[in-house]
């Protein structure tokens, strides 16, 4: 038996080739996947420390910082990370400020806002408009300022903390002041300033009234003004940034000025500049030279007036010197980058063909080394099998002839295996873009529903009609209902699939804060099924949403506690939805239910789609129980 295991030295060479060959080439595709995986984490590490590096050196070496900030921006591209990317732009739009390259800061604002729209984080695109309206300001283009600044406070006012959205309303008001809208500016600060109050947040009070003074100034109300900018300056003395305090110093000189109050005028200047003592930046500077200019003209010291005037424009010429000088290093910074880009470049070209050359040396070595004892092998092969060759020959061909035969037959199947496999990898693909279109859908009409939930919050408080904005506020219910819905349909996409429980707990969570009875109402929320589809699950949210937003605005009137019960459970081959309430009550008598309002209608007409009844219960408070059977979802047919 032994001789059975001896094979010709044609098969011996062929197997001992393929085997060297398939370890040379799982070598090399194992050294490929680790030097990139090692490059892409080697180009984030070196982004951030770019980013951290560029913010340190923002304040005294501008230059250096605008190098930092593109080269992090360079290493973020590389490495192909979105997010890391983002935060390089954001830093060099704010060197870019900083150095006054306003063309080219309003280009990476731009850029920074498309990154910020594919990341899908409102927050980020909301700060990003704002950046936006700035660069706008700064090049001289009011109105597209105005417009941005307008789509950043949309944005924020559902999804953001309230005092983000004072930062925001407030750089509305100073966007609108810059453009020469003065009646906009106004109106929307008032309105500003009555929120802060209602809240009691002094702080916010004082910054709007500040904003207010400033509006006042522009459109020559000094009096008026400085009403607002006193009461300010009392409050911002304890509580107060050094930069809100000289922001309303600088204010109440322009206007005792207007006034022709000099000596208080003198006296604001002196306070004002008293709190930025030590370095200033050219525009705190400027601002200062430009005060005192106009507080000589007003007393009257022409001659004090010219030697100002001489420093403002020295002021300015050296600033556009500095700016000059500053674009100029920037560019030699960028063609110096280039050379050694490219020079870097030949290095890793030169280097990639001397690893090819070792490569291909090495790889010779090995082949020849396994030749060699391959042909030992053989050699002592051929000693053995000399006198059974010819057996081994007849042998050999009927084995042959058998492989063949076997070899063809397994080319056959692996080309039918290929097929199936090509046909079941398009099916898949094909189900893959529509669960990602499907999804991407669902997102943006979550999305497309905020911005209506905005708008409409925003058209309630330009309206001064009770009815209209009790309407606007209904519709602003279901609208976030619905648009509840579609985050939870996006979130289960995502593989965080959430159960009823939860979905509904969010859903009166909100409608309790809408109507500020969080503190006064409590709700029970009992069932323990999973989340239906979607289309059971819109209905069934919106039916719930009615049901509870009467309840807080009817059963429990004028701030009256009490609490709710909200129970969905199986009832035979459907399920049973039981809301209670221990509030006010309301009439069920079947003629005065069946026209009672707008809402009771809308919940028959979700109980039709859900296949369901409704019916009202009697007993103390309110009771409404709502039987479906939602119909059974379709499979869907396979490609």
């Amino acid at each position: 038996m032994g001789y059975n295991l001896l094979l010709s030295p044609g098969v011996l060479v062929v197997l001992c080739n393929l085997l060297v060959i398939d370890l040379s080439m799982a070598s090399v595709a194992d050294d490929s996947l680790r030097t990139a995986v090692h490059d892409a984490v080697s180009a984030n590490q070196r982004a951030a420390a770019r980013i951290a590096q560029a913010y340190r050196a923002l304040d005294t070496m501008p230059v250096d910082a605008h190098r930092y900030a593109t080269q992090a921006v360079a290493f973020a591209e590389q490495a192909n990370d979105a997010l890391v990317e983002h935060k390089a732009l954001v830093c060099l739009r704010a060197v870019e400020e900083r150095m006054g390259l306003y063309g080219d800061m309003m280009k990476t604002a731009l850029r920074a806002v498309q990154l910020a729209q594919g990341l899908g984080d409102p927050g980020s695109i909301a700060l990003d408009l704002r950046d936006l309206a700035q660069a706008y300001t700064l090049n001289g283009m009011s109105e597209k300022a105005v417009e941005e600044a307008r789509n950043s406070l949309a944005i924020m006012l559902p999804t953001r903390p309230e005092h983000e959205v004072d930062q925001a309303r407030l750089f509305l008001v100073n966007t609108l002041l810059r453009a020469g809208q003065t009646k906009e500016a106004y109106q929307l600060a008032e309105r500003s300033l009555e929120q802060a109050r209602e809240r009691k947040d002094t702080l916010q009070e004082a910054r709007v009234g500040c904003a207010i003074g400033e509006v006042l100034i522009a459109q020559e109300r000094f009096s008026d003004a400085v009403i607002y900018l006193a009461r300010s300056e009392r409050h911002l003395e304890t509580i107060g940034t050094p930069a809100d305090r000289s922001t309303v110093q600088r204010a109440l000189v322009r206007a005792y000025i207007g006034l022709g109050r000099t000596d208080e005028a003198a006296r604001a200047l002196r306070i004002a500049e008293g709190i930025t003592e030590g370095p200033m930046d050219w525009n705190t500077r400027t601002t200062l030279l430009d005060l005192r200019y106009a507080l000589a003209m007003a007393e009257g010291e022409w001659r004090d007036a010219v030697g100002f005037l001489e420093r403002i424009k020295r002021t300015s010429d050296s600033v556009l010197h500095a700016r000059l000088d500053m674009q100029t290093v920037r560019l030699q910074m960028i063609y110096q980058l280039d050379r050694k880009e490219q020079a870097n470049e030949e290095l890793r070209a030169e280097n990639a063909k001397s690893a090819e050359r070792i490569a291909g040396t090495s790889f010779n070595n090995r082949v020849l080394v396994a030749l060699s004892i391959v042909l030992s092998g053989l050699t002592a092969a051929l000693f053995f099998t000399g006198r059974y060759s010819r057996r081994l020959a007849r042998r050999m061909r009927l084995k042959n002839a058998v492989i063949k035969r076997q070899h063809d037959e397994i080319h056959a199947k692996n080309l039918e295996l290929q097929r199936q496999n090509l046909r079941l990898a398009e099916t898949l693909m094909s189900e893959e873009e529509k669960e990602m279109m499907i999804k991407e859908i669902h997102h943006r009409v979550k999305n497309n529903l905020q911005v209506v939930d905005s708008l409409l919050q925003i058209q309630g408080m330009d309206s001064n009609d009770p009815g209209v904005a009790r309407v606007l506020r209904e519709a602003q219910g279901r609208i976030r209902s619905m648009a509840l819905v579609h985050e939870h349909i996006y979130n289960s996409a995502n593989g965080n699939v959430g159960d009823l429980r939860s979905h509904l707990e969010k859903l009166v969570r909100n409608v309790l804060v809408a109507h500020g009875a969080h503190d006064r109402i409590s709700v029970s929320v009992d069932t323990n099924l999973p989340a239906f589809s979607t289309e059971t699950l819109l209905p069934l949210t919106l039916v719930v949403n009615e049901l509870f937003t009467n309840a807080v605005k009817y059963a429990f009137p004028e701030g009256a506690t009490g609490r709710v019960s909200i129970v969905v459970r199986p009832a035979g081959s459907g399920y049973e939805l039981l809301f209670s309430d221990d509030g006010a009550g309301m009439n069920t008598d079947e003629g005065q239910v069946r026209h009672r309002s707008f809402g009771l209608e809308l919940i028959r007409q979700l109980a039709d789609q859900l296949n369901g009844e409704v019916r009202f219960l009697k007993g103390a408070g309110t009771a409404v129980s709502l039987t479906f059977n939602p119909e059974p979802t379709r499979l869907r047919v396979a490609s």
